[in-house]
């Protein structure tokens, strides 16, 4: 009896362990750190120099929204999404990390 019960609770903390390794992995999958002002300064004047689709991650949101960029004024842009849907107006303050689309 006592050997079930220590096989059992075995089974149970490597079951419990492998549940929160697994878990804790797809979290920090996630989390793309902050870009560096100068870098994103310089992925903004490329894409609008050569006018290529990026995706953007907002500071304030975990969606990442796609399109093309637009410059509005000297810190304002317009990111466009591919289908001319839907616009938004962006400053660099709000964008944690931009890749080519």
């Amino acid at each position: 009896m006592q050997n079930k019960q220590s096989y059992f609770s075995e089974i149970t903390k490597t079951f419990k362990d492998n549940y929160d390794r697994f878990f804790e992995i797809v979290r920090d999958t996630h989390q793309i750190k902050q870009m560096p002002t100068f870098q994103l300064n310089y992925f903004i004047e490329q894409t609008l120099e050569n006018h290529f689709p990026i995706t953007i991650e907002f500071n304030d949101q975990l969606e990442e929204q796609s399109g093309y960029l637009r410059k509005l004024s000297d810190d304002r842009y317009l990111l466009t999404s591919d289908d001319n849907r839907l616009s938004r107006i962006v400053t660099i303050a709000e964008i944690k990390a931009i890749k080519k689309y």
